[in-house]
């Protein structure tokens, strides 16, 4: 790899996803992990995360829908791939030939898979999902998990819940997510053998209520090592997989009077040093930034001043001997200030946003120990 795109990159830091998951593993007593590799593995690159995640033991993998399956069934041949979507009969095919597994939320679903599968002789592997209070997709009684049970041509592998609370604990909320878990098992209590394995645990049920049965724990966000919930403690240490960098382009000095970036939403009231960062909202980040973050330069805070722009932002580095082609850190996973955690308590979202948003245009870099060992970019950041 001898060429690198360093307008604006993620890194990701592979040594920091193993520790996650070792954590997990720990904390579990070793449950299975189905990984949550949904938006691009939120964000950080599903192609260089899946493969890492396959390697560090990890076999089960659920996705939004048929799109990310398809990739990720290029990725991983071997793999079970959950899809939690819905899809349209021209997919059935697909979901056979794939060898993949279609979440059923409703008979009505669940009966034209199975009219598929008998016309055409084969066999679809699916999860049930139970709706016990999320209010999305999902059954809500034993008589509907029985009538998919007796359906032709559909294998149950699994039957599952999602929590709406489990990241607070709240005593309201805690009392509402035991109340999903107990629901669960009371509308499971029907399944027709003991083998299928029923399951409950995403991120906020693994960390706050390890107590829960079932077979399989569903990682999400703690994989990459941000929080559910920032209001509360983590009994696990977790590291950020993620960091965001762009290397400043251009440094000026602003006489006093005047304003800056679109709008002329900020105005020097002093001869003040001027950076420009060539990275904006079109990779992803926030335009709620605008006066109101900093990013992090030679050791220092280096305030943003004036609007985000859609490709590039100014920031203030008056004294800190900023020059370009210095590396500017939007995004660490070591400052606590600019965690994505911290980020997005900052201007009142959440860190699955923030990861999310990273743009398709930013080349993510895999590390380990340090060194590059992976990269993927739609112009193909590395070259030979």
């Amino acid at each position: 790899m001898k060429k690198l795109l360093h307008r604006v990159w993620a890194e990701i830091n592979l040594d920091a996803l193993g520790n996650n998951i070792r954590e997990i593993k720990e904390y579990t007593k070793n449950k299975d992990i189905m990984a949550v590799v949904k938006a691009n593995a939120y964000g950080h690159g599903v192609g260089l995360i899946a493969p890492e995640l396959f390697r560090l033991g990890i076999n089960k993998f659920c996705v939004s829908n048929m799109g990310e399956a398809k990739e990720l069934r290029d990725l991983l041949p071997k793999a079970d791939i959950l899809i939690f979507g819905g899809n349209e009969e021209e997919w059935f095919s697909d979901i056979v030939n794939l060898n993949l597994i279609q979440t059923v939320g409703d008979t009505e679903f669940a009966k034209t898979l199975s009219d598929f599968a008998v016309k055409n002789n084969v066999t679809i592997r699916v999860h049930i999902k139970v709706d016990t209070g999320m209010s999305r997709i999902g059954i809500e009684s034993k008589e509907e998990l029985q009538e998919i049970t007796a359906l032709k041509g559909l294998k149950i592998e699994g039957v599952y819940t999602h929590f709406a609370c489990s990241d607070s604990l709240c005593e309201n909320e805690i009392v509402f997510t035991k109340e999903q878990e107990r629901i669960l098992r009371e509308i499971s209590s029907v399944l027709p053998c003991n083998n299928i394995p029923v399951y409950s645990q995403n991120s906020g049920g693994i960390l706050y209520h390890p107590d829960f049965s079932g077979e399989i724990v569903r990682s999400g966000i703690i994989t990459y090592g941000c929080m559910p919930s920032t209001a509360e403690k983590l009994p696990i240490k977790l590291t950020p997989v993620l960091t965001l960098k762009s290397q400043v382009c251009q440094v000026k000095t602003i006489p006093a009077g005047r304003t800056i970036g679109y709008g002329r939403a900020f105005t020097v009231e002093k001869d003040t040093e001027i950076a420009v960062i060539p990275v904006g909202y079109a990779d992803g980040y926030s335009r709620r930034f605008s006066n109101n973050g900093s990013v992090y330069i030679n050791g220092k805070f280096c305030p943003i001043r004036g609007r985000v722009c859609m490709d590039q932002m100014m920031v203030d580095v008056t004294g800190a001997g900023v020059k370009a082609g210095d590396t500017a850190v939007l995004y660490s996973d070591t400052i606590k200030e600019l965690t994505v955690d911290a980020l997005a308590d900052k201007i009142d979202t959440i860190g699955y946003e923030l990861l999310c948003a990273v743009g398709a245009r930013v080349p993510r870099i895999a590390l380990k120990n340090g060194k590059i060992v992976a990269a993927e970019n739609y112009i193909s950041a590395c070259t030979e």
